[in-house]
């Protein structure tokens, strides 16, 4: 007698399988179990349970449910725009050729990222705005995470500049606020080349924190608007005149970040104008009349 074949078990449709969800709270996302991990008939929803090891010793491990307050506590430490909390590899709509490159890129980085190994190379994603360049730096923290438990952190450049800033005005030391970003397996850094009038002084972090992580060996992350040299396209704040990656952080700096990483070009479609130009096809359709504009949230 042929066994029946037991019935596939329903995807659940708030954390599609994964077990977590995000929730804001104030300006980060918080990640969470997600209800269904209650009904988890291995850890009952408490993430962690009792195996034995290679030797025979009983040790405490996360539950592949999802619950594991590590693997929480690691999807919080990233510090993801939230914006971009679900945001994932495989979500990633690369349309351009440029972009279907980048997106095989950062799955064979996260493939091929061996947690505490050192030397690793990483990636640096240059691209016009609206080119998914802080999707793919989000998803691949997103990713690390939770398939390898690496710790990672994301900062935007010029708001990691602010908070510098005013930790010095608090009286903190170079050494301080360095730590966190030395400290981590993989930090993405968002924007560079991006700054004010002190260009020297946005220079100089930027020179620290790479270099403090070059020695440690520690994979950096990062995403620019700035084209590198040979590019065919280019990039200027308004009312700015253009100018290279090389020009905005210095030629020192350039140097290192290509002694760090492998430079993938993120040409195509501006995503972010293509969603508003579809919302507002759809909410000035003939179906009726066009809608004001939405409330900003906070």
């Amino acid at each position: 007698m042929v066994e029946p074949v037991p019935a596939a078990q329903p995807v659940c449709t708030l954390c599609g399988g994964e077990g977590f969800t995000f929730q804001q709270l104030e300006d980060r996302g918080v990640a969470v179990a997600c209800s269904c991990t209650r009904n988890c008939a291995s850890c009952h929803g408490q993430g962690r349970l009792y195996a034995r090891d290679e030797r025979g010793y009983e040790v405490l491990r996360g539950c592949g449910c999802g619950a594991d307050p590590r693997r929480l506590s690691l999807l919080t430490g990233l510090r993801l725009p939230t914006k971009f909390l679900n945001r994932t590899l495989a979500g990633y709509a690369g349309i351009s050729p440029d972009q279907k490159i980048a997106l095989a890129r950062a799955h064979r980085f996260v493939d091929e990222f061996v947690p505490g190994a050192s030397g690793q190379r990483a990636l640096l994603f240059c691209g016009p705005p609206g080119s998914g360049k802080t999707h793919l730096l989000a998803a691949i923290l997103r990713d690390l995470a939770t398939k390898k438990a690496v710790r990672g952190r994301y900062e935007e450049f010029f708001l990691l500049l602010s908070d510098i800033r005013d930790g010095f005005s608090r009286g903190l030391s170079s050494r301080e606020w360095l730590e966190p970003v030395r400290e981590v397996d993989v930090l993405a850094i968002d924007e560079i080349g991006k700054g004010g009038k002190n260009r020297e002084f946005e220079q100089g972090v930027l020179d620290e924190i790479l270099s403090v992580r070059y020695n440690a060996g520690r994979p950096t992350l990062l995403a620019t608007n700035y084209p590198p040299a040979g590019a065919t396209w280019q990039f200027a704040v308004e009312g700015e005149v253009a100018e290279s990656l090389e020009q905005r952080v210095g030629a020192r700096i350039y140097s290192r970040i290509h002694e760090m990483c492998d430079v993938v070009e993120v040409t195509g479609h501006d995503q972010r104008k293509e969603l508003h130009d579809v919302r507002a096809a759809r909410d000035g359709s003939a179906d009726g009349p066009a809608r004001g504009p939405r409330p900003a949230r906070g």
